[in-house]
């Protein structure tokens, strides 16, 4: 048992958990000396607490527990090993194939599986490299895949900011609607004063009639009471012919005169209803009047709290009514000139003059009369500063197209200057090809010359030495013009270093973007 262990029992549980590091290992003749040395190669922390004599005693209880110890430590240490190994890690995983991770584990597993197959035979198997190959063009797909997606957000995204930005705001749209919000909940309180009103009326008129009605019905109730009681004394009474004839005829001239009287009484009532019909339409008019002039006054800010507003917005921006402005002061001030023209309608009252709460010819129509004059001259000074915004709107205009002539003409400069300096560094090239050729020639004349000397010392001495200071001319000039075109080729060179530098600075941040795209 694991309590009371034999040497032959801590060896095999050694070389079991040892085995799953590393399989091919061969141990010696002697187990104790392969421990030791396996302990140090793992770097085993506690190697010098472990002799041989521990492990030749391993069952012992004073040895067995720090041998323990030591294979907990190598269990342990599988299981890291374990999780580090990229056999373990599906390939196919799309959050693996986004890891960071990704390259090292590809080649890690790649060599782990080539390098034993090159220690045998000394051969790479293409499969392996297929393999390789395979992992980074599916993960170059899944990148490309990605890319086209994070561009089609991209070009979503810039086209909502256009139409957002192309399209009136949000915040003045709401804005408008709430102030029309505003004046609607206005009128409609308006409106329900007006049918308060109404009701109230019809009310009073309801309470009257049924005032008449209950009159009417007593009345009726007092004639039925006194018909009966006249109708008793008439059956009591012994009426003769002459009396009956008599009484018929008076009942008759009774019911005549009854009859006139109640259509006198009719044409009255209808008089009174046509009278009230009338009036109550010119009541309705002059309400809908009123109710039209509300909203009229709201909408100009001239009652309600848009006037509140307005006077405080005045008030705020009095310092910039100046005579620099273009504003007149009666544009700024109060129109009214405080007076109030809030309007409201009594149609209860018996009185003419209390039936609206202001005086409109006395009050109303010059505070109107001069409001209108104010805007007449706020309207003149509006005009006049939407003229002079469009006369600077024409000068910045014009000024910005001096600005792109001026820069069409700069880039017609740039263009001419890159095709001059085309044509210059053709032209050296030429120049320094023809150069290079006259020096071969006179190369092989100076040869020719020198096969020729039996022509003469003198002659080729002078010859040869003309020819070599020519030479050296030559050399000298071409060494210059070699120079300048160094030079030019150095500056293109470095354009070029710069563009590449610049090119994988931005394909480094497009593929940090995209990481950090991936791993959000």
């Amino acid at each position: 048992t694991l309590a009371t262990p034999t040497v032959k029992d801590f060896q095999n549980i050694f070389k079991f958990l040892y085995a799953q590091l590393d399989p091919r290992y061969a141990y010696m003749k002697k187990i104790e000396e392969d421990v030791l040395l396996i302990l140090r190669g793992i770097f085993y922390p506690y190697v010098n607490n472990i002799s041989k004599s521990h492990i030749y005693s391993a069952g012992s209880l004073s040895t067995w527990p720090g041998l323990l110890a030591m294979l907990l430590w190598l269990v342990e240490l599988i299981e890291c090993v374990d999780e580090m190994n990229p056999q373990n890690v599906d390939f196919n995983d799309p959050s693996f194939k986004d890891s960071v991770q990704f390259v090292d584990r590809v080649f890690f597993d790649y060599l782990a599986q080539a390098y034993p197959l090159w220690l045998d035979s000394g051969d790479e198997p293409a499969e392996l490299e297929d393999y390789l190959a395979n992992q980074f063009e599916q993960k170059n797909a899944s990148l490309i895949q990605e890319t086209t997606e994070i561009e089609r957000q991209l070009a979503n995204a810039k086209a909502e900011l256009d139409a957002l930005v192309s399209n009136e705001s949000p915040l003045v749209l709401l804005e408008r609607e709430r102030i029309e919000l505003i004046s609607d909940k206005e009128k409609f309180d308006i409106y329900i004063q007006r049918l308060e009103s109404k009701q109230q009326r019809m009310t009073d008129y309801v309470a009257t009639q049924k005032q008449q009605q209950d009159a009417a019905q007593f009345e009726q109730l007092a004639l039925e009471k006194e018909k009966a009681e006249v109708q008793e004394i008439v059956d009591a009474q012994q009426i003769s012919t002459e009396d009956v004839d008599r009484m018929n005829s008076e009942r008759n001239q009774l019911l005549d005169t009854l009859k006139g009287v109640q259509e006198k009484q009719q044409e009255a009532m209808q008089g009174v209803w046509d009278k009230e019909l009338k009036l109550q339409r010119v009541l309705d008019d002059i309400e809908s009047q009123a109710q039209e002039y509300t909203s009229k006054a709201l909408k100009l800010g001239l009652i309600g709290t848009r006037k509140f507003k307005m006077v405080q917005q005045v008030d705020a921006d009095s310092a910039e009514a100046t005579p620099e402005s273009g504003l007149p002061k009666s544009a700024t001030d109060d129109p009214l000139g405080g007076t109030d023209i809030e309007l409201t309608i009594n149609t209860r009252t018996d009185d003419r003059k209390q039936i609206s709460s202001v005086d409109l010819r006395r009050d109303v129509r010059p505070a109107l009369q001069r409001a209108c004059d104010a805007f007449a001259s706020q309207l003149f000074a509006t005009q006049n500063s939407v003229l002079e915004l469009r006369e600077k709107i024409d000068q910045l205009s014009e000024s910005r197209m001096e600005q792109q002539e001026r820069v069409d003409e700069v880039e017609k400069q740039v263009k001419r200057h890159n095709q001059r300096y085309l044509e210059l560094r053709d032209t050296i090239a030429a120049e320094g090809r023809a150069s290079t050729a006259k020096v071969e020639q006179l190369e092989a004349d100076i040869a020719a010359m020198r096969r020729e000397t039996s022509q003469g010392e003198l002659q080729s001495r002078a010859a040869v030495a003309h020819a070599e200071a020519e030479w050296e001319s030559v050399q000298r000039g071409c060494r210059l013009r070699r120079g300048e075109i160094n030079e030019d080729i150095m500056t293109i060179l470095e354009d070029v270093v710069q563009m590449k530098s610049h090119a994988e600075m931005r394909v480094r941040e497009l593929q940090q973007l995209v990481e950090n795209d991936a791993m959000n």
